[in-house]
């Protein structure tokens, strides 16, 4: 996450004190997410939020264009990860999808929704991250 964020700290990471140099390295992966949403190939693009050595027992929340860094918890567990890794692979018939991830607790009296039942939801909702915000940054070449 934070990709939608030009001051997020990762950005900072090669530039100097006054803000010149290299750096903005999320701008930059979301300018080659953009390659690959605009691309013919089929995508599953995850930002995780702080990745947590956890058993997974949370619900997974997904939404778009960082809107979980608002949250109280923005981490996740590297299980939930890979779970929602396998699940777009086995439950996406091809359907295109770019999210971030974190976790939250169940709530009381319910049961933990599986990575596929989160998956599925997200895809429903409709919800698709807006690259538009990218036309101000310099193509590169491959």
């Amino acid at each position: 996450m934070g990709g939608t964020d030009p001051d997020d700290f990762l950005n900072t990471l090669g530039k100097d004190k006054k803000g010149n140099g290299n750096g903005d390295i999320l701008v930059w992966k979301r300018k080659a997410e953009k390659y690959l949403v605009d691309s013919d190939l089929h995508y599953t693009i995850i930002h995780p939020g702080h990745l947590k050595d956890t058993d997974g027992e949370m619900n997974l929340v997904l939404d778009v264009d960082d809107k979980l860094k608002s949250r109280k918890v923005r981490s996740i567990s590297r299980c939930d990860v890979a779970r929602l890794c396998i699940a777009s692979l086995s439950v996406s018939n091809g359907q295109n999808a770019s999210f971030d991830c974190v976790n939250a607790e169940v709530p009381a009296g319910s049961q933990r929704k599986t990575a596929e039942e989160s998956w599925k939801e997200f895809v429903v909702s409709g919800k698709e991250y807006d690259y538009s915000d990218m036309d101000h940054v310099p193509d590169f070449s491959i």
